[in-house]
């Protein structure tokens, strides 16, 4: 993964979000179906989510859906 890829929530990370969430808190899986990679560090990939959050996520919580070149 690198900045400038199109990633989502891998399958996982949905699933631990539905199990994880609790009455009164906003479902997020339908704004994490698409984000952008826009900054990393060694640790963290820096994600522009679709309802304009800007999230660290680790890596293995999401998947690239498009290359970028």
């Amino acid at each position: 993964m690198k900045v400038g890829d199109v990633v989502r929530w891998t399958p996982m990370e949905t699933a631990y979000h539905h199990a994880c969430l609790a009455p009164g808190i906003k479902d997020l899986t339908d704004d994490r179906k698409c984000g952008i990679i826009v900054d990393r560090n060694p640790k963290y990939f820096f994600v522009l989510w679709q309802n304009k959050e800007l999230l660290a996520q680790l890596p293995n919580s999401i998947e690239v859906i498009n290359a970028s070149r």
